[in-house]
């Protein structure tokens, strides 16, 4: 691969999670691999300046400066082309990794300017240095296999080694070397973490050239510095976008109106690939949604309809009938709902209700026969729907499997981590459902909409309430009193159906959406894994070329108000 088909992709791989971390990786990996940039045959050969790391290095070890490593077998590779006047060899053949020296904080002379180097960069300063030149310091605890070049003299301490490159080879290719045998993997310790160098010396290479390393220093200084622009670039954009997005979301949260609604919402597809980058930015979208919906501003209010506060005069006087039946059990009244109790203010044709005044529970059953057990786990939360069940016999029930539901009954979890498990029952199970205590079932009453119930609950106005009146530190919950005296906002009935079915709507359209942007994210992605960088040095080639069958997701048809 040429640095120019490099180039080409860049725009695109740095989309991806991650995406510049992948492309610094893999200019470094074709670096070491001699396919950064081409090899010139009037190049003095590694070999010699091999001789010349030897002979150097033996120097230091007739002068007692350095140890001798330990005999290694010799490296063998039958599969690997090796560059044009490159050698293949051990990470240890070219560099010794040296022990550095404590340096307790009470006894820096901070009035100095040497730099005291720990794993992870610099800790202090002192006024005399350990290494009077160049080095590289190599994390060896806490931080293992962290590079630093160290352009002058310096204090590495105890919990690194330091490397001095020899035979005059370049202090950035060097630098480059180590990082490509990402020392980090060498990891042994478990409570600190450490670095072997034994290990670290067994780490196989490739040696170029002395000119070509310099050569090759440019390009990688080119194409890095190519990859922050990127960096910096997609940074101040997703900077903007998101600037863009709260501004649009909030435009759109604070309408006054379903009239205002709709205008803000045809700015917001507008402007969709501008706003909108990831799966995740719609969560807030959703929310707003939500948000306008049980506040009465996503559809217009009709004054010929029947007010809400009829409808819950009907409710309450069902609810005294099954009461007198002894088809449901009397609870406690909670009063009235006094206005601080409100979180905002409603349409004319709307009325505060307590939930306990618009749902009620089916009773509970110990099983005796085979029943369809709903767990929190068996709930999906991106639907609000059950997924299939277990059928289990009573033998092996559960003891919290107790809480009787039917088509039409909003189940809600009313324990942390699972708070925002709510679900709608919308078909029938055989055998009999029964649902887990953790459960608050919630059976509307006639006239109130399954739906909407579930929009409130699941809303952030009343996501919000609920962490207010959790108790317990384990497994913080609401209980059922605290739950029940809840206030919800009711509209009239047939505008409830018309509020649910834009919510549909509107919901269906962000799935959409979700939809093409994970499709793009998956594609990004798929480019980024195309991009390998992690082949050992015996491997094949990165090939690029696997991308070009990737196919790009479809554009985003438009989405409609």
């Amino acid at each position: 691969m040429t640095p120019q088909r490099l180039i080409e992709v860049f725009d695109t791989v740095a989309e991806a999670p991650g995406g510049t971390d992948r492309l610094r990786e893999l200019v470094l990996q074709l670096a070491v691999r001699g396919k950064l940039v081409p090899q010139d045959a009037g190049d003095e050969p590694a070999s010699v300046l091999l001789e010349r790391i030897a002979d150097e290095r033996a120097q230091l070890i007739r002068a007692k400066q350095i140890r001798p490593q330990r005999q290694r077998d010799p490296i063998v590779c039958s599969r690997l082309k090796i560059p044009q006047g490159w050698k293949y060899l051990y990470l240890g053949d070219v560099i010794d990794l040296e022990y550095g020296k404590s340096l307790p904080l009470k006894d820096r002379k901070h009035v100095g300017d040497v730099p005291v180097y720990g794993s992870n960069g610099v800790v202090g300063k002192h006024d005399v240095a350990l290494v009077n030149g160049p080095c590289i310091v190599v994390g060896r605890k806490g931080s293992a296999g962290i590079v630093n070049i160290v352009r002058k003299p310096c204090w590495p301490i105890d919990t690194t080694y330091f490397v001095r490159p020899y035979g005059g080879m370049s202090l950035k290719y060097t630098s480059l070397m180590l990082l490509a045998a990402r020392l980090e993997e060498l990891d042994r310790a478990t409570a600190i973490p450490g670095l072997n160098r034994e290990e670290a010396y067994l780490r196989e290479t490739l040696l170029p050239p002395l000119t070509e390393q310099h050569r090759i220093i440019a390009k990688v200084d080119e194409l890095m510095g190519l990859i922050d622009r990127l960096d910096a670039a997609r940074s101040a954009r997703e900077d903007r976008r998101t600037a863009g997005r709260d501004s649009a979301l909030a435009t759109l949260r604070n309408a006054s109106t379903s009239e205002g609604v709709g205008t803000a919402w045809t700015r917001i597809v507008e402007r969709i690939d501008d706003l909108f980058a990831a799966p995740t930015d719609l969560v807030p979208l959703r929310e707003a949604v939500l948000q306008l919906a049980v506040r009465g501003k996503l559809v217009p209010q009709d004054a010929d309809e029947e007010p809400a506060n009829r409808l819950l005069e009907s409710v309450i006087e069902e609810k005294a009938k099954l009461v007198k039946e002894r088809k449901l059990r009397k609870r406690k009244s909670y009063g009235p709902i006094l206005p601080d109790e409100v979180f905002f203010e409603i349409p004319r044709s709307w009325v505060w209700a307590r939930l306990h005044d618009l749902a009620h529970d089916l009773g509970q059953k110990v099983p005796d026969e085979t029943f369809s057990y709903i767990d929190v786990s068996a709930v999906d939360n991106k639907r609000g729907l059950t997924r299939e069940v277990p059928v289990l016999d009573p033998s092996i029930a559960p003891s919290r499997a107790r809480k009787l539901v039917s088509v039409g009954s909003v189940i809600y979890s009313t324990v942390r981590p699972y708070l925002l498990n709510v679900a709608v029952i919308e078909r029938e199970y055989s055998p009999m459902p029964i649902a887990s205590t953790a459960f608050a079932v919630l059976h509307p009453h006639s006239g109130m909409h399954s739906r909407l119930l579930f929009f409130w609950l699941r809303s952030p106005v009343f996501v919000d309430f609920v962490s207010s009146q959790m108790k317990g530190v384990a497994y913080p919950a609401i209980n059922d009193s605290d739950l029940l005296r809840a206030p919800v906002p009711l509209p009239p009935t047939a505008e409830q159906h018309r509020i649910v079915a834009r919510v549909d709507e509107l919901m269906g359209l962000i799935d959409q959406l979700e939809r093409h942007l994970s499709a793009k994210e998956e594609y990004h992605e798929a480019l980024a894994a195309a991009v390998n960088p992690h082949r050992d040095v015996t491997g094949s080639d990165i090939d690029l070329e696997v991308a070009q069958t990737i196919p790009f997701p479809p554009s985003l048809c438009p989405m409609t108000t």
